[in-house]
């Protein structure tokens, strides 16, 4: 709190704040996984049995005895074969670890521990993204709260989660920049991003339908923009559409395919291929207030303090407002899609930036009272992390 309290009244370089971040959430999500079982709790996860076998981790032996090309011309073929994890995404998680392996070694203790450092690197989309939209102040206040976020750190260590999240985060970044100033250049990222994140997980297209819904706010509020958005994000699709071509073509992965078939497991084991209104109404509700809760109690209040004022004073939104506003309809358009079974609060990390972008925007408009209303957040944050970790190995 002291630090940040400097950072906001302050102005530190930017290669300052971003390596502070990265220590503050690598700390604290490294030591809250600690909670059950000390420094063996980082990795426990990744060696535990689940249905089916181990974890995503389980499945890296695969890779390793055929080789990367055969693993991906089989992967649907012998997806049933696969831990429960792996059925359900893309072969990404699987190849990052097995990645991972080939430089540190192939032990469980590296991989867990690399997937610890590579999710602390989020901070840096994160932040490059927020202070793109609302300026550096609100992005530093912003970082502050992402650091105690409750499903930031309790999916930060011993999950894949965190991992996957990176990707989301560049990709969610590389889109807003080609949506402000369109180019080749940016749409060319843009695609290789997007290309990237389907790799680990198929929830990009909720990425995609938030870019989608920003893009045509400020298309209305620019209309001069449109063919050169338009342009710039063909680009990233023909290029995400390419890499998959040439992928299959290389390899023999259909993405389509892999994609079915996870979808068809995922029903299969929750029963939801058929669902009476009782059921969808439980399962959608369940996503929403499963998100909200990990997004911490502090920012859910101040998110929605902002969103409220936002919607009553539109006139005189911005391009921070217009993102927010995507995500709020996002949050709540996806929860009632019926695409998603259950424990979206942890593969939805990535609709993180809207709400820690409408609390920090409230609390930095809280002028003189913004400090107090900052580390009261942040306390209180910290408080429901902990508590929760605490529930977590103990009661569920």
């Amino acid at each position: 709190m002291l630090l940040v309290r400097r950072m906001v009244v302050r102005k530190i370089a930017d290669a300052i704040v971003l390596p502070a971040a990265f220590a503050a959430v690598l700390a604290m999500n490294a030591t809250t996984a600690m909670m059950d079982g000390g420094p063996d709790a980082i990795w426990k996860a990744f060696d535990a049995f689940l249905r089916g076998g181990a974890d995503f981790w389980g499945d890296v032996p695969t890779v390793r005895a055929t080789g990367v090309s055969p693993f991906l011309r089989s992967y649907v073929q012998h997806l049933y074969h696969y831990s429960v994890h792996t059925r359900t995404h893309p072969p990404g998680p699987v190849l990052t670890l097995y990645f991972v392996g080939c430089v540190l070694g192939p032990g469980v203790k590296a991989a867990s521990w690399s997937a610890v450092v590579i999710t602390a690197t989020a901070v840096v989309p994160f932040f490059l993204l927020l202070r793109r939209l609302a300026g550096r102040q609100i992005a530093t206040v912003a970082l502050a709260l992402y650091v105690v976020a409750p499903s930031l750190v309790l999916y930060g260590a011993t999950s894949m989660d965190g991992v996957t999240l990176v990707p989301l985060l560049w990709t969610m970044y590389f889109l807003q920049r080609g949506i402000d100033k369109p180019g080749i250049g940016i749409g060319l990222l843009a695609g290789a991003s997007i290309a990237v994140s389907l790799m680990m997980s198929y929830v990009v297209v909720c990425v995609g339908a938030l870019a989608a819904l920003y893009a045509a706010q400020e298309v209305v509020a620019n209309r001069g923009k449109l063919w050169s958005v338009v342009g710039c994000l063909t680009i990233a699709i023909l290029v995400t559409v390419g890499a998959f071509v040439m992928l299959d073509a290389l390899t023999g992965f259909d993405l389509v395919k892999s994609f079915e078939a996870s979808r068809f497991f995922d029903h299969d084991i929750m029963r939801t291929f058929k669902m009476s209104f009782p059921r969808y109404i439980d399962i959608s509700l369940s996503n929403l207030m499963a998100f909200l809760i990990g997004i911490g109690f502090p920012v859910v209040i101040l998110w929605g303090k902002q969103t409220a004022r936002s919607v009553k004073f539109r006139r005189d939104w911005t391009a921070a407002d217009r993102f927010n506003a995507a995500g709020a309809v996002c949050v709540l358009v996806m929860s009632f899609a019926k695409l998603f079974t259950h424990e979206t609060e942890r593969i939805w990390l990535f609709f993180m930036p809207p709400a820690l972008l409408g609390a920090a925007s409230w609390i930095v408009r809280a002028g003189g009272k913004s400090v107090r209303l900052r580390e009261w957040a942040m306390g209180l944050m910290f408080a429901q992390t902990w508590l929760f970790q605490l529930l977590l190995f103990t009661l569920w």
